[in-house]
């Protein structure tokens, strides 16, 4: 008899080392998920910012430069003539290509009912690669670069 209940006090005592140990892993997971959760709402926090921040840069990204301020800045100087605005090329997602493909870009105009724009850059570096390249594909679209003409009198 003694066998037959020793047996049993075993059995027990592993349930119970079973259960203790899935009770620890209960904590840990409950915790782990508590984490996820902060790490997700930090995450949501961040993003919220970049895309206030982006916000920000677009509305600062034209007219890097005051002419009143800078009165001796040209901004012709190294503005060029961007053929074939079409949709679905937007003013942000050209000017992301440029600068990305090219750099700062300073000015930008949009015909309102023609397919092009003059974009004028910061620096001659920029300027002479978009001159250089001659074209670019931009979302699924040939934009032609080239000199702007001289306007008609």
């Amino acid at each position: 008899m003694s066998s037959l209940s020793n047996n049993h006090y075993n059995q027990c005592f592993e349930c119970k080392k079973k259960s203790d140990r899935i009770e620890e892993r209960d904590k840990i997971i409950s915790n782990l998920r508590a984490q996820i959760i902060n790490t997700q709402d930090e995450l949501l926090h961040a993003q919220k910012e970049i895309i206030e921040y982006q916000r920000l840069l677009n509305l600062k990204r034209i007219n890097y430069i005051n002419p009143v301020s800078h009165p001796n800045v040209n901004k012709d100087r190294f503005k060029l003539f961007f053929g074939n605005i079409i949709s679905p090329i937007t003013k942000n997602i050209l000017i992301d290509h440029i600068e990305t493909a090219f750099g700062r870009v300073i000015e930008y105009y949009k015909d309102p009912v023609s397919p092009f724009a003059f974009i004028s850059f910061a620096d001659a570096s920029a300027y002479d690669a978009a001159l250089s390249k001659g074209n670019i594909r931009v979302k699924g679209v040939n934009v032609r670069i080239e000199m702007p003409r001289q306007r008609r009198v």
